[in-house]
């Protein structure tokens, strides 16, 4: 029985796991303007996976050495970002929005998603990583419904886990009182400031060094 896409699952859950900052930040969203926004922003995220995805399978060879090379300076720019992001919400006041899901907001929060993700493009080593932990391409297996099962795989447990999430997240806004709320958030902004200033000091010392 070919596993491929049973691969390319537990790839997208890796991708998918809500801990880190941008993970924080579709949580926050998912409680601040309700679930489909959050996910919406998740599958954002979960679509540039797939695209570096094909990129690991595909094209490793040829864009493993840039990566390498510039790897310390994404990491920078991802983390200057995110600081700015979390010190604006930090100096923001939080107010609890109703549930309005439009085309253009929906766009909006799809984009965001897939911004945040396409510029960490160090991911493709992650991927590439993990994939070959998994055999996935073992025993020269590199026809083209393989590479497809993959990618098809990482989509499959991305959507699937952040819909789990922002189900799960969702539910705060029905269980917790308001000022409950304010106050996860407002932690979940300083989270992502602290994670942010992590980044970036640890991508300013690989560069000095």
């Amino acid at each position: 029985m070919d596993t491929t896409i049973f691969k390319g699952m537990i790839m997208g859950f890796i991708l998918s796991l809500p801990f880190g900052p941008v993970g924080i930040y579709c949580m926050e969203l998912t409680i601040i303007e309700g679930r489909w926004k959050g996910y919406i922003t998740a599958l954002g995220m979960v679509t540039i996976d797939m695209v570096y995805s094909t990129v690991a399978l595909l094209f490793l060879s040829g864009v493993k050495e840039y990566i390498v090379k510039y790897e310390n300076y994404l990491s920078l720019i991802i983390g200057l970002f995110l600081l700015v992001i979390s010190i604006r919400k930090l100096l923001t006041k939080i107010e609890l929005k109703d549930i309005n899901v439009d085309f253009k907001s929906m766009l909006q929060n799809y984009l965001t998603g897939a911004g945040f993700a396409i510029v960490n493009i160090s991911s493709i080593l992650v991927i590439a990583t993990v994939f070959t932990v998994l055999k996935v391409l073992d025993d020269g297996n590199t026809s083209p419904t393989t590479y497809m099962e993959a990618i098809l795989g990482v989509g499959i447990g991305g959507t699937s886990l952040w819909f789990l999430t922002t189900y799960v997240m969702s539910h705060f806004r029905k269980l917790f009182g308001k000022e409950k709320l304010i106050k996860i958030i407002k932690i979940a902004n300083v989270t992502i400031f602290i994670l942010a200033l992590a980044i970036i000091f640890y991508a300013i010392k690989k560069i000095i060094n």
